[in-house]
């Protein structure tokens, strides 16, 4: 009787495993922002799913902190300030349900690419 070739031989390492390992360091590179996104780029070399989106996460928190205090420095302005103190609270909202999307987004095994920061990211994995 002849093998089913869709089973893996005992002692071989499924593919699926090793997906699952990579999307859970995936979605680990956008937790604690940047520091995990170092973290993993030190430690996970040879997986180019964990570099990409250990890359971007320290691209994205970079960003995401220079324009929040640029955002915050202008809500100090005397008659606008108040316009951009509330615009500070959507911005940190919408922050919030980005970092949630590319944490889900990886953790499915997808490379989404943000806009700039996501071709940088690619460039960086040549």
């Amino acid at each position: 009787m002849d093998a089913d070739p869709r089973q893996a031989p005992p002692n071989a390492r499924s593919l699926g495993e090793a997906d699952a390992r990579s999307r859970r360091q995936g979605a680990l590179a956008y937790l604690f922002g940047a520091f995990s996104g170092v973290v993993l780029l030190v430690l996970r070399r040879e997986d180019r799913f964990v570099q990409f989106h250990s890359l971007q996460s320290i691209a994205a928190t970079v960003v995401a902190l220079a324009l929040g205090a640029l955002l915050w420095l202008f809500s100090f302005f005397p008659i606008l300030g108040f316009l951009y103190g509330m615009a500070l609270g959507i911005y940190k909202f919408l922050l919030l349900v980005l970092w949630l999307y590319l944490l889900a987004s990886a953790y499915r095994g997808h490379r989404t690419r943000l806009p700039f920061l996501g071709s940088w990211a690619e460039r960086q994995l040549v």
